[in-house]
């Protein structure tokens, strides 16, 4: 922020430059020039004044904003070897006869090169941290294009320098090249920065892109004779570091209050330039012209690259032409999704006419979690995949099959009334009745199946689906297997239900939940260490819902991502809150599966660390065996980039499920969080100390720490200590309380501080 008496000083800084540039025009005017030729001294002193006030104009930005200040220091520092230059032959040498070449002068001008090139090269940075292959592609191209445009005027016509001394050699070569490398840079940078408009960004590049075609008029006015000092060209060199104090001097924006760059444009822009390289080497080759080697080369690195964008953006297209249909596909069972089942059933809706009936289907799997907690999850997945094909031959394709999540089903039939989706209906659950043969098991299951038929039942898909969900329910409960919608009517069950959903997802959006947080104690020490949240729902009306509440609809909802991405943003502002306090805790929150099948997760969770300024250690990432054999390839592949990162991963819930040495030994988590189950009896049931006494040595064995839920007492911890379990948590220590009253329990506990 700039004092009120620096804004002064600011201000007739910047009004004394306007004078400067207004005045050197002027005397470019010819009525003025024949003065100014009288009086050559006073158009050095104009171009001596706004090169050094320049200078200090971007050295005082640089003083008083703290953001880019390194950016800035490197580009006053080159306006000042470019300054320095001038003051040094306008003072001096331009008073000798001849005046000596190479000089001091040439030396300071040159150096402004390299401070330049570093200063764009740290405001990229400080903007970009990293670079896609197409970003990387589009630089390229974009560097090359304008190199080799810069080195026709730079290098075409270049006087030779035989018979000169190795110095003068050198010099004059040195100018054109650096011209050539930063025109490069300058369109370079602007594509690597996502071809992106900041202010900044673009006013800085327009001066210093000024400043690079004067230098290109002046050596063709050199070349052809025809440079007069004190013209327009010199001129424009003012115009030019004028420019890159405006660029200085320009108002940071927010990432957001850019305007995002239009994916056709970052397309266009790469391919305009390619395009431009190659009529620049047709131009060569129809006119019969010489182009310089250099810019030969320069353009057919251009088109090369922008070859290799095409390759690269034609091998994008298809992965996302794949992800679009595996977007829609489920991945266990190969079928239509829910998300491709909507999507087709609103387009089937909006070409319906009215009197053509449509009959749509939910299909739920009877007593399929009783399958699960006993068989396991892997038995439970396999059985899933053989309903899938059972129905799939059944329904013989006249519609649409889809899986919808968990064990439920649903079923478009365009063309059919109740009748014909009777008929259907009844054929599925026939093919289910006989028995499947999993793994020398052979299981008889049920199904209950409700109907709704359009337009009796409803003319839009929320109402179609409550209809059918509901009339699921009713076959379900009576246990008839098969239930059609009755119009007017709706299951009280069904609309509770569907009402609390719909009340969760405005509640999301209103921000209503909130966290509750359980300390967890290192054993050796006695230290409270960490604490894991526990989400809420803060209901307007029915006050504080416990998970079991609402988190299942959530998850037949397809909501755990936001919730998780919530949990994650309040958790991690609690955290640091904490920091600040002193107290150095580390916080665990839960996965759910849509989180593990997101690829973005470890760039939002990166994210959201960096912006609450936690330290990945301190975040632990708590999966479920559920979740890590659902999809064990692509969890090990997200699992694999957050421990990258420094975040610890727990295994949560552990021996409630298929529990296998075989993941334990493949994925990367560093926690067993052993179930209340087996925790809660240890002290009075032998089976269950056996369990939890080998787990312990299981984990430690594994090189993992084991963390206890569900210690309830005091003589539990004894038999926790005496195993060397690593971590416990249970109501013995604390319940789950909201941080306000947290707090202060943790403040009069021993807790560990934060590191220095």
């Amino acid at each position: 922020m700039v004092p009120p008496r620096g804004r002064v000083w600011l201000r007739a800084g910047f009004g004394l430059g306007v004078v400067l540039l207004i005045a050197q025009f002027v005397v470019v005017v010819p009525e003025a020039r024949d003065w100014a030729g009288r009086h050559p001294w006073s158009y050095d002193i104009l171009q001596d004044a706004t090169y050094l006030l320049a200078v200090v104009l971007v050295l005082a930005r640089a003083a008083v904003l703290r953001q880019d200040r390194g950016a800035w220091l490197l580009m006053a520092g080159g306006l000042g070897c470019y300054a320095a230059g001038t003051v040094y032959w306008v003072a001096v040498l331009v008073r000798l006869d001849p005046p000596p070449y190479p000089s001091i002068s040439d030396a300071m001008w040159l150096a402004y090169y390299p401070l330049a090139y570093a200063a764009v090269l740290r405001l990229l940075r400080a903007r970009r941290s990293r670079f896609s292959a197409p970003t990387w592609l589009d630089g390229l191209i974009a560097s090359a294009c304008a190199a080799a445009f810069a080195s026709v005027v730079f290098l075409t016509g270049f006087a030779g320098v035989s018979g000169q001394p190795a110095a003068a050699v050198l010099v004059s070569l040195a100018y054109p090249i650096a011209d050539i490398v930063l025109a490069g840079l300058l369109l370079g940078a602007w594509a690597l920065s996502g071809w992106r408009t900041e202010r900044v960004w673009a006013v800085l590049l327009a001066g210093m892109g000024v400043n690079t075609a004067a230098n290109g008029l002046h050596m063709f006015e050199t070349t052809h004779g025809t440079f007069i000092p004190g013209g327009w060209t010199d001129a424009f060199w003012s115009v030019a570091v004028a420019v890159i104090v405006a660029a200085a001097w320009q108002r940071p924006e927010e990432a957001s209050a850019r305007p995002p760059v239009r994916a056709l444009v970052g397309v266009a822009l790469p391919a305009g330039l390619a395009c431009a390289s190659m009529a620049l080497l047709l131009y060569g080759s129809w006119r019969d012209a010489t182009l310089p080697r250099t810019s030969s080369v320069l353009a057919a690195v251009a088109i090369a690259a922008a070859v290799a964008r095409m390759l690269l953006t034609v091998r994008t297209v298809e992965a996302l032409a794949d992800a679009r249909r595996q977007a829609r596909t489920d991945d266990l069972t190969a079928l239509p999704n829910r998300r491709s089942f909507q999507e087709t059933l609103d387009r089937e809706l909006l070409r319906r006419d009215p009197d053509e009936p449509m009959a749509v289907a939910i299909v739920d799997l009877d007593r399929f979690k009783e399958i699960n907690d006993s068989f396991g999850h892997h038995l439970g997945d396999r059985l899933l995949q053989l309903v899938a094909t059972r129905l799939t031959a059944a329904f013989g394709g006249a519609g649409m099959l889809a899986r919808l999540g968990g064990d439920e089903f649903g079923v478009i039939l365009p063309v059919a009334g109740a009748d014909r989706a009777l008929e259907v209906a009844t054929t599925l659950l026939t093919a289910l009745r006989h028995p499947f043969d999993l793994e020398q098991v052979s299981l008889h299951i049920d199904a209950s199946i409700g109907l709704a038929v359009f337009p009796g039942h409803g003319t839009d898909r929320g109402t179609l689906l409550r209809h059918a969900d509901n009339a699921m329910y009713t076959a379900k409960s009576d246990h008839s297997g098969l239930a059609v919608a009755v119009e007017g009517a709706d299951d009280d069950t069904g609309r509770r239900r569907l009402t609390t959903l719909e009340e969760f997802r405005a509640g999301l959006d209103r921000d209503e939940l909130v966290l509750h947080y359980q300390p967890q104690l290192d054993v050796a020490t006695g230290a409270v260490v960490g604490v894991e949240a526990l989400v809420r729902w803060n209901h307007p009306a029915r006050g504080l819902v416990y998970p079991d509440g609402f988190l299942s609809l959530a998850e037949h909802a397809g909501l755990m991502g936001r919730i998780t991405l919530q949990v994650l943003e309040k958790a991690l502002g609690q955290c640091r809150d904490w920091r600040a306090a002193g107290l150095g805790l580390t916080v665990a929150v839960n996965l759910s599966a849509s989180n593990l099948h997101d690829p973005s997760l470890p760039d939002h969770v990166a994210d959201a660390l960096a912006r609450y300024g936690v330290p990945p250690a301190a975040l632990h990432l708590e999966v479920t065996e559920e979740v890590l054999m659902r999809d064990a390839t692509r969890a090990t592949r997200t699992l694999d980039e957050l421990r990258a990162m420094g975040i610890r991963l727990a295994v949560d819930d552990y021996g409630t499920g298929y529990s296998s040495l075989a993941y334990l030994h493949a994925l990367p988590v560093d926690d067993l969080k052993l179930d209340r189950a087996f925790v809660a009896h240890c002290d009075t049931d032998p089976r269950s100390a056996a369990i939890v006494k080998s787990t312990v040595e299981l984990a430690h064995n594994l090189d993992m720490r084991l963390i206890a839920e569900g210690v309830e007492n005091e003589a539990v911890l004894d038999r926790l200590r005496d195993w060397d379990c690593d971590l416990v948590q249970g109501y013995h220590l604390s319940r789950p309380q909201a941080p306000e009253r947290l707090t202060p329990w943790l403040l009069e506990r021993q807790v560990t501080p934060v590191a220095s």
